[in-house]
């Protein structure tokens, strides 16, 4: 019988990195490339709403549909991954996703590659409370 993976929701940051206009599809995809190669290494499926849709919506005047449309995808998933990239804290995309997996209930995966445990689970609620007073 085929054994089936869970589904994560990758989110990087893609507006609120610190780089130029002009690289940042780049940077974005690379980022978002290397995160999800981290959450295959764990055993699950990736999905990045920046590989799904990065070079499918212009950021400058649509990005209330791009950040929509990574929310659909994230309500199809089990488990939510947070890149650690520096920019990550000041990214405004990653706190929306972060809120709406909170309402949804999903569990946040954190990977240490270091040790035998290769992931650590914990509610996002719990995770919500830790990035909203890392913003203070």
């Amino acid at each position: 019988m085929k054994q089936t993976m869970r589904m994560v929701y990758v989110a990087t940051p893609y507006a609120g990195l610190n780089v130029s206009d002009i690289n940042r599809p780049f940077a974005a995809k690379k980022l978002a490339i290397a995160e999800c190669q981290k959450v295959i290494k764990a055993g699950y499926i990736p999905i990045s709403p920046v590989l799904a849709f990065g070079e499918v919506f212009d950021e400058s005047v649509d990005r209330d549909k791009a950040v929509n449309a990574g929310l659909e995808l994230l309500s199809h998933c089990s488990y939510i991954y947070f890149s650690t990239h520096a920019d990550a804290a000041r990214s405004q995309g990653m706190k929306i996703e972060r809120e709406y997996a909170n309402e949804l209930g999903l569990t946040e995966l954190d990977f240490d590659f270091s040790t035998s445990q290769a992931s650590i689970a914990r509610p996002c609620d719990q995770s919500l409370a830790l990035w909203e007073r890392a913003e203070d």
